[in-house]
């Protein structure tokens, strides 16, 4: 709900392949509840949304898109399109936990549509539409507008979280050496064979791997060097740049924290 506090559900165009993947891995955990509630069983419901929570949202889509959360500006296109995501996540899971979890999506469901409904921020009107008076989510309901998750997305994912391993291994080997004592401390050269990568962007790529700074090599056999970075590391966003201690204004910031605090600080100048 915090993550949706300062956004409505208004859909954008700039939804990266994270966003695109998560919210089709919730059409999929929509469709298995629908049919495990009609069937009667209820235990599927359980488990298909306990692994969805625990597995995708937590481990991988949290995790990897806590950065943009945390560190973009606050009208950025990739922060606005997670939190597009994460206002659908939030409404399909309110809807399908409340025939086993009564009470609790109620009360989360009271609160954020409070807040965020169509009624307006903290409207009486919003506020008394209860959950158990709304419908199941719809299959595709929750695909962004305009491209779309399909099949591609899923096998561009699946080759990512493989070359994520990849680097994991080699991570973890560079801790135990005492090479490094975070990912973003790390560079690290990743060879694989760039049709693994597609279209992905390089910032797209290390977000998603959760580093500072990535080298891609093309090669047949995947597989990653690690090596400390020789930058500076951010004080705002804790990654290692090469713009850190170039900016007279604020010398231990990179080019992109410096460029959102700037902006922050001139709405607050003109609030």
């Amino acid at each position: 709900m915090a993550a949706v506090a300062d956004r409505g559900p208004q859909p954008t165009a700039a939804a990266t392949i994270i966003d695109r993947w998560i919210l089709d891995r919730l059409d999929h955990v929509i469709a298995e509840c629908r049919n495990a509630y009609a069937a009667f069983e209820f235990h599927k419901v359980y488990h298909s949304i306990n692994h969805f929570c625990a597995v995708d949202l937590s481990s991988l889509y949290i995790d990897i898109t806590k950065d943009r959360m945390y560190c973009d500006a606050p009208d950025s296109p990739r922060r606005r399109a997670t939190q597009f995501a994460m206002h659908k996540i939030f409404d399909a899971l309110c809807r399908l936990l409340a025939p086993v979890l009564v009470f609790t999506a109620e009360e989360a469901w009271s609160h954020a549509i409070a807040g965020v409904g169509d009624a307006g921020p903290r409207s009486a009107a919003a506020a008394t539409a209860s959950v158990h008076l709304q419908l199941f989510p719809d299959c595709r309901a929750a695909a962004p507008p305009a491209g779309a998750t399909d099949e591609a997305v899923r096998q561009q994912i699946d080759q990512l979280l493989r070359l994520r391993g990849v680097i994991g291994q080699a991570l973890e080997k560079a801790r135990q050496e005492k090479l490094i004592g975070n990912s973003l401390e790390a560079r690290v050269t990743l060879k694989c064979d760039r049709k693994t990568i597609g279209s992905v962007s390089k910032e797209e790529l290390e977000e998603f791997f959760i580093l500072s700074d990535l080298i891609i090599e093309d090669a047949g056999e995947a597989s990653a060097i690690v090596e400390k970075t020789p930058y500076a590391k951010c004080a705002r966003c804790w990654r290692h740049r090469e713009t850190v201690g170039q900016s007279a204004v604020h010398p231990d910031l990179c080019d992109r924290c410096e460029s959102v605090v700037a902006s922050i600080t001139k709405m607050e100048e003109r609030a």
